[in-house]
C-alpha cells in the first residue's frame, strides 16, 4: 500500500517589522522648551549632512545673541590667515573650554567687527550682524541656519588639520568651562549620540540666551543648532534645562 504523500505546511510568516518612531516636529522641539521655561524664544534647525535636507525648522532666520558662539567665527577667521602651533593651541582652547580671554584677545587682535564680515562672506552668512557695541563680541547676533552653515564650512571646506582642530577640541569639551560654568546642558545631556559643541550662554539687561549647537551622530551626519532666549529674571539652571528638554525631544532621530 502506497504511503499517501506528506502536505508542505508553509512557515510562519514572519511578524511584521515595527513601525519606526515617528519623527518629531519643530513644533515639538520649542512645545518641549517652552515647557520648562514658557516664555523662551527659540530657533532650532536639524540638517541630514547626508542627504542635505533640512529635517526640521522654526525659528531659523530668527536673530539672537551669540554669546559664545561668536568662538567659531573667530577660530574660522584666525586659522584662514594662518597660526603657528603656539596660536592652533590657544584657538582649541578657547573652542573646547569657552575661554573669554583668549576670544576677547583674539577678538581685538582680528579687527573685532570686521572679522565678522570676513566669515560672513567667506562663508556665506546672511543673517549674522556686528555687536552694537564694537567690544561686545557676544553680542554679534546671529541665526541658527548662519551656525549651521559655519558648522558646514568647518567640515566641507577647512584644510584637514584646521578641520580636526576645530572638531576634536569641540568634541572633547568638558563639563566645565573655564568660567566654571556647566556647559553640557542641551545636546550632551539630552542626546544619547556621539557630540561635537559650542555652547553659548550670556546675559544682559533684559535677558539671557543659552545655546547648544554641534555635529551629532557616527560620521557627524546632523548638525543640531538651538538657540534660546529667555526674560529676566529667568535662572541659569531653568534656562539650560530648557534647552536641555529641547536636545532631548530630537533623541529619536539618533537612535
Amino acid at each position: 500500500m502506497l504511503a499517501a504523500p506528506r502536505l508542505a505546511i508553509p512557515a510562519p510568516a514572519a511578524p511584521p517589522a515595527p513601525a519606526p518612531p515617528p519623527r518629531p516636529a519643530a513644533a515639538d522641539v520649542v512645545a518641549a522648551v517652552r515647557g520648562v521655561e514658557g516664555s523662551a524664544e527659540v530657533g532650532v534647525l536639524v540638517v541630514d549632512r547626508q542627504t542635505g535636507d533640512d529635517l526640521l525648522a522654526s525659528g531659523a532666520d530668527r536673530r539672537f545673541r551669540s554669546a559664545s558662539l561668536v568662538k567659531l567665527l573667530i577660530a574660522v577667521d584666525v586659522l584662514a590667515a594662518g597660526a603657528d602651533a603656539g596660536l592652533r593651541q590657544r584657538v582649541a582652547t578657547m573652542l573646547r573650554l569657552s575661554d573669554d580671554g583668549i576670544a576677547s584677545e583674539l577678538w581685538v587682535a582680528r579687527g573685532g567687527s570686521a572679522l565678522v564680515a570676513r566669515v560672513a562672506g567667506r562663508v556665506g552668512l546672511t543673517g549674522t550682524r556686528p555687536p552694537a557695541r564694537p567690544g561686545q563680541w557676544g553680542d554679534v547676533l546671529i541665526t541658527a541656519r548662519d551656525v549651521a552653515r559655519v558648522y558646514d564650512h568647518v567640515l566641507d571646506e577647512l584644510p584637514g588639520a584646521d578641520r580636526a582642530l576645530v572638531v576634536d577640541a569641540l568634541a572633547a569639551a568638558p563639563r566645565r568651562a573655564a568660567d566654571g560654568f556647566d556647559q553640557h546642558f542641551g545636546i550632551p545631556d539630552g542626546l544619547a549620540a556621539r557630540w561635537a559643541v559650542k555652547q553659548g550662554w550670556s546675559n544682559s539687561a533684559t535677558d539671557i540666551v543659552t545655546h547648544s549647537t554641534g555635529l551629532v551622530g557616527e560620521g557627524w551626519r546632523y548638525v543640531v543648532v538651538l538657540l534660546t532666549e529667555h526674560p529676566r529674571p529667568t535662572r541659569w539652571s531653568t534656562a539650560c534645562a530648557s534647552v536641555t528638554a529641547g536636545a532631548r525631544s530630537l533623541a529619536v532621530l539618533f537612535l
